[in-house]
C-alpha cells in the first residue's frame, strides 16, 4: 500500500512538472543552489574528517573516555559521544552518517543506533545562530534562544529515551582509574588490527564523503522540485486550513499556518515563511522552533534512508520528530520567563508585563518545567545507584 500510494505521489508530481514546467525548474534551481552553497562546503569537510576519524581508530580513543557519561546519562556506548558532539556541531544529517558507521563497526547495536539517531540529527549552530535570528528575523540577539531552545529538546528526547533500552544493554562504566590509560591502549590495538596505508585511509574517506553528500543533494533537489509543484496546484494552500484551525485553538496568528504547512516538507522555508509574517515575536519564534523541531519531510527522508543503509529502524526517529518540535517551542517563553537577562533586546522589552500571566497559566509553560524536574530526579537517582554498584563490587 505504502509503494501504491508514493507511486501515485510520484505519477501526480510528474503531470504538474509537465503542466508547471517554469515552477519545476525554479524548484530545481533553488534545490541545487541550497546543495551548492550552503550543504556542500558546511557539510562535506566534517563527512570527510569524521570518516578519517572513524579510520584512524580516534573514535575507540574517545569511547572509552566518555564511557562514564553515556552510559549513566543515555545508556549508549562511550563511542556514541562522537555522533553526539559532531551531530549537534555540524548538523543534518550528519548524526545519521555517524550512527550508521557506529553500527557498521559494531560499536553499537541496531537498538542503541535508533535511539542515538532519534536525538543527534538537528540543525547546525551556524544556522540557528546566523540564517535565522540574522537572515530572517534581523535580530541576531535571538540566536542564543533558539540554540538553547533547540539543544536543550534534543538532550531531553535523548535522555527520556534512555528509559525504553533493554536493561540488560546497561554495562557498568569502567572505574575512573587508569581511564585515559585503557583508552591509549584501545587505541593502539585499533591500529595493530588495522594497518591500512594513511593515502588509502584519505581516498576511501573523501569517497565515502562525496558519496554522502551527493545522496543529500539529490533528496534536496527531490523536494525542493516536490514543494514548487505543490504550490503550483494550490495543494500547499489547502494544507494551510488544518494549521490555520490547530493555530486559532492555540491562540497564536492563524497567519502561520503558512509557515507551517511549508515547514512540514522543508524547514527552511517554513522558518523563513514564519520570519516574513506579521505577528508577534514570541509568536514567530515558537513556531520557527517548532519548524526547526520537526525538521521537515526533506530531511527525515534523508535521514531515514541513510538509516535504512545498515538496517536500523527509523521509527524512533520519526515518532521523536513531533515530540521535539513541541518542546522546542514550549523552551521558548520557559526561558525567556527564566533568564530575561540574556535577552538584552527592545522586541522584549514589555514581554514581562504582557505576557509573562499568560503562559505561566498554560501548557507551554508547564510541559518543560515538569519534564526537566522529572529528568533531573532520575538522572539524580541513576547517578546514586550506579555509584552505589561500584562500590559494592
Amino acid at each position: 500500500m505504502r509503494k501504491l500510494l508514493f507511486l501515485l505521489a510520484i505519477v501526480f508530481m510528474t503531470i504538474c512538472m509537465l503542466l508547471f514546467p517554469e515552477a519545476a525548474y525554479q524548484g530545481a534551481s533553488n534545490g541545487i543552489r541550497t546543495w551548492v552553497v550552503h550543504l556542500l562546503p558546511s557539510l562535506l569537510p566534517f563527512f570527510i574528517v569524521a570518516n578519517l576519524l572513524f579510520s584512524l581508530g580516534f573514535v575507540r580513543f574517545l569511547g572509552v573516555l566518555l564511557e562514564p557519561i553515556m552510559r549513566p546519562v543515555f545508556r549508549l556506548p562511550g563511542e556514541a559521544g562522537f555522533a553526539l558532539a559532531l551531530g549537534f556541531t555540524s548538523g543534518f544529517p550528519m548524526g545519521a552518517i555517524l550512527t550508521t558507521s557506529l553500527c557498521e563497526q559494531n560499536l553499537c547495536t541496531d537498538e542503541e543506533a535508533a535511539r542515538l539517531a532519534a536525538f543527534t540529527n538537528n540543525s547546525s549552530p551556524l544556522f540557528l545562530l546566523t540564517a535565522v535570528p540574522v537572515s530572517m528575523l534581523h535580530a541576531p540577539e535571538l540566536g542564543i534562544l533558539l540554540l538553547s531552545a533547540h539543544y536543550a529538546a534534543n538532550l531531553t528526547i535523548g535522555i527520556l529515551l534512555r528509559f525504553t533500552a533493554c536493561k540488560t544493554q546497561f554495562i557498568h562504566s569502567q572505574p575512573d582509574d587508569h581511564l585515559l590509560r585503557n583508552a591509549f591502549t584501545q587505541l593502539l590495538q585499533y591500529q595493530k588490527e588495522h594497518t591500512t596505508s594513511i593515502g588509502t585511509i584519505l581516498g576511501q574517506a573523501i569517497q565515502k564523503g562525496i558519496a554522502s553528500i551527493v545522496q543529500i543533494g539529490g533528496f534536496v533537489l527531490f523536494f525542493s522540485v516536490l514543494l514548487a509543484m505543490l504550490d503550483a496546484s494550490g495543494i500547499l494552500t489547502l494544507l494551510e486550513t488544518p494549521f490555520a484551525v490547530l493555530l486559532g485553538i492555540l491562540q497564536i496568528t492563524p497567519q502561520l499556518s503558512n509557515a507551517l504547512a511549508s515547514g512540514f516538507f522543508e524547514m527552511t522555508l517554513g522558518a523563513q515563511s514564519a520570519s516574513q509574517c506579521s505577528a508577534d515575536i514570541l509568536e514567530q519564534l515558537m513556531i520557527i522552533s517548532f519548524i526547526l523541531g520537526w525538521s521537515g519531510l526533506s530531511i527525515q527522508a534523508q535521514v531515514c534512508s541513510i538509516l535504512s543503509s545498515q538496517h536500523i529502524s527509523p521509527v524512533r526517529y520519526c515518532l521523536c520528530r513531533p515530540l521535539q518540535g513541541i518542546l522546542a517551542a514550549a523552551y521558548i517563553p520557559l526561558f525567556i520567563c527564566l533568564f530575561p537577562q540574556i535577552l538584552n533586546s527592545a522586541v522584549f522589552s514589555g514581554f514581562t508585563d504582557t505576557h509573562t500571566a499568560f503562559f505561566t497559566q498554560s501548557i507551554f509553560f508547564y510541559v518543560p518545567i515538569i519534564t526537566l524536574s522529572i529528568l533531573a530526579i532520575l538522572l539524580f537517582l541513576s547517578t546514586c545507584i550506579s555509584q552505589l554498584r561500584r562500590i559494592l563490587q
